[in-house]
């Protein structure tokens, strides 16, 4: 078994979140807001959350993830959840960093299946196969069983700014109305779910799932976006498009798909 990956450590907060923020191919999930405040750290610890490393079939890939604890001047923790991972098929590791858990499980679950390991499950049960260095917090969080809707994630309204600037399709059917997304601006509490059944698919070496994000308004009214993630570009970069409803993004995953399926056939 291969031994686990040192821990990194760095004697100043600040320059430590630089790194962090520096090496991750996404620093635009933090947002400024929360940047601000981080910059402010007083110390910081890191530990590592999870660790898996897929030994065959060839070649071997590896998986583990971080969880980088800022401690502010008040005494108030903030937590940053970093992803390293060589599953998009380079020798090289890659870092993601997210502000959250959920989105960060998310992560995981998309590399997890790139690696083979981790099948989707139409019920949402993840279930772990021909994988070292499982950890017991890793276990926990892999099995998510049907649950009643309960917002607990903040931020609600710097969330869908993000969702926004990430967003890559333009002038497409499907797109949300603009005020729609004028109002979700005012949304206190939201949370995320991983909509549970197939899209379009290229094998295990793709990528392709949608996410709702539903947002509670002040006056109680529930609102769902759907955020289409997929790597079904001539690069492979992973790219999000969002959507108004679960049927657009459906519609826009087997379009997507169709399209690289042609050119792959074509290459």
């Amino acid at each position: 078994m291969s031994k686990l990956p040192r821990i990194r450590d760095y004697a100043a907060p600040s320059e430590h979140l630089a790194r962090l923020l520096g090496d991750a191919r996404n620093p635009f999930e933090v947002s400024d807001a929360l940047l601000t405040r981080l910059e402010c750290a007083r110390l910081c610890r890191v530990r590592l959350r999870s660790w898996r490393q897929r030994n065959s079939p060839a070649p071997a890939l590896r998986c583990r993830s971080y969880r980088h604890t800022f401690v502010l001047p008040d005494d108030i923790e903030l937590t940053l959840w970093e992803l390293q991972h060589d599953a998009d098929g380079g020798s090289k590791l890659v870092s993601e960093v997210y502000p959250d858990l959920t989105a960060l499980r998310h992560a995981e679950q998309r590399v997890h299946r790139r690696m083979g390991d981790v099948p989707d499950d139409p019920h949402g049960v993840v279930i772990a196969a021909n994988v070292t260095g499982l950890t017991p917090e890793l276990l926990a969080g892999t099995v998510e069983m049907p649950h009643q809707r309960q917002f607990t994630e903040r931020d609600s309204a710097d969330h869908v700014r993000r969702l926004l600037r990430r967003a890559r399709n333009t002038g497409q059917p499907g797109e949300p109305d603009p005020d729609v997304l004028e109002e979700l601006r005012t949304a206190y509490r939201h949370t995320i779910a991983q909509v549970a059944r197939r899209f379009s698919d290229l094998g295990q070496h793709s990528f392709c799932s949608v996410y709702e994000h539903t947002f509670l308004l002040p006056d109680n009214r529930e609102v769902s976006l759907f955020e289409l993630e997929h790597d079904y570009t001539e690069d492979g970069q992973l790219i999000c498009e969002l959507y108004a409803d679960e049927d657009s993004a459906a519609d826009a995953a087997e379009r997507h798909g169709h399209l690289r399926h042609a050119d792959i056939r074509q290459g």
